[in-house]
């Protein structure tokens, strides 16, 4: 039996593209497509495709809500999210909800097909480009904490979650000059501009890193 696949993009070349590799693929049967969220989210009720393809940024809804509704209202088509974008937090956020696929737009006929198969089968997949690139992504961010003590990326983790000098000073039991210092060093590792809470900035953007650990020396 063909594996019906549905796909959402309000690029239309884009969309074309990809209803055409549908229809030329033996195996595969092309069920539909959409130009935006809220088209995608009624059709894929309508049809309940085996898997559908969805642009992450539509008109609407982006494909990650599409998905997100779908899911939380039982239904048995698998989702795979298409994207410009190499973002980690967006990965994550997506193999949480569920879904199984995540591919970049520049992906190969044979990545998105290979993809298809074997979301289809439960399997989840990453195409490779993306996986080396998180690869990458995470060995650097690594590197930048291996610069920073101990005490100093416990200061960052407390100044991602928004606490002051004195605040950071008495749950530390260490003076605000002290903490002043620290940030100075810091600052100065991280190669960050002299602007005003410019590590803030830092920590509030590389939250995630800070809270899921990572070592000091």
């Amino acid at each position: 039996m063909s594996i019906r696949v549905f796909n959402a993009d309000d690029h239309p070349m884009l969309c074309k593209g990809i209803t055409d590799l549908l229809v030329e693929t033996a195996g595969l049967e092309w069920a539909g497509s959409a130009a935006d969220g809220r088209e995608a989210l009624e059709k894929i009720r309508q049809l309940v495709p085996d898997v559908a393809l969805l642009d992450i940024e539509m008109p609407h809804l982006t494909g990650l809500e599409v998905a997100k509704t779908l899911i939380a209202e039982g239904i048995t088509t698998r989702f795979v999210l298409l994207t410009l974008y190499k973002d980690e937090a967006l990965l994550n956020n997506a193999i949480e909800m569920g879904i199984k696929g995540y591919l970049l737009k520049e992906s190969s006929e044979k990545e998105i097909l290979d993809c298809i198969h074997a979301v289809h089968s439960g399997q989840a997949y990453v195409n490779a480009s993306l996986t080396q690139y998180l690869i990458r992504h995470r060995m650097q961010e690594n590197n930048i904490l291996s610069q920073l003590s101990e005490r100093e990326i416990d200061i960052l983790k407390l100044i991602a979650m928004q606490k002051s000098t004195a605040e950071i000073a008495g749950m530390m039991f260490i003076s605000p000059k002290t903490v002043s210092s620290h940030r100075t060093n810091i600052s100065k590792k991280l190669n960050l501009p002299g602007e005003q809470n410019g590590l803030l900035k830092w920590a509030l953007g590389n939250r995630e890193l800070l809270l899921r650990g990572g070592g000091g020396k």
